[in-house]
């Protein structure tokens, strides 16, 4: 993938990170993706890579979508207790 491409699927990510979290705002989804960058790749959003920071965007919203899951099977045997 070349620089133009990895760019443009990084906003489109972006994008679709702000629908699923709907809650956060843009500079606190630019942020929170920015500090697991510099977790994952030592380089936080002024030093990383587009390349870099897509794969932080995706790791967030595994992680989002996981701590979900946890979340609701937990409400779930909550209410059925």
């Amino acid at each position: 993938m070349n620089e133009s491409e990895t760019r443009s699927e990084l906003f489109a990510a972006f994008q679709t990170l702000a629908q699923v979290i709907p809650e956060m705002r843009c500079g606190q989804l630019m942020a929170a993706v920015g500090e697991l960058c510099a977790d994952l790749h030592g380089r936080g959003l002024w030093d990383a890579s587009d390349a870099d920071l897509l794969e932080a965007v995706w790791q967030f919203r595994r992680n989002y979508e996981e701590a979900t899951v946890v979340q609701s099977k937990s409400e779930a045997e909550t209410g059925a207790s």
